[in-house]
């Protein structure tokens, strides 16, 4: 029984609003999200979206188009970005590194095709489909 159930059904319950109204949880399709300190925002330099930001949080942030299933979201007209999981942003304690998710269009860092997984910083010209982005970090 979940934490405050008196039902006696066995089955977790979302309770909302001030009246405690109480429905079953729809766990297969409920998304949550958490997340930690902002560790700072992709910054679109050149391209669809160009002078659109994204905050992006410590830990590791997929980036592609869809809404509910990507941290950072470049959804502003660039097709050639992969709805889901282009690629990985990690940060941890200052350094981000970006991995390749092996989509069809490549992930350019500074002009060169990126295998694998690399160390990005601010100074960095990242190219994803046919945009430009930096990051910033706070």
């Amino acid at each position: 029984m979940a934490s405050g159930d008196k039902s006696g059904d066995g089955k977790t319950h979302i309770i909302s609003g001030t009246q405690g109204n109480r429905g079953a949880a729809d766990t297969d399709n409920m998304v949550t999200t958490i997340r930690s300190i902002t560790a700072g925002r992709v910054v679109v330099t050149d391209g669809p979206g160009k002078g659109k930001s994204m905050d992006f949080h410590r830990g590791t942030n997929s980036i592609g188009r869809e809404a509910g299933k990507n941290v950072i979201v470049m959804d502003f007209g660039d097709a050639s970005i992969h709805r889901d999981n282009h690629a990985f942003l990690t940060c941890k304690d200052g350094v981000c590194q970006l991995h390749d998710n092996g989509k069809r269009n490549p992930i350019k860092v500074n002009g060169i095709m990126l295998e694998g997984t690399q160390v990005v910083t601010p100074a960095d010209t990242i190219e994803i489909g046919m945009t430009k982005v930096r990051i910033e970090l706070t």
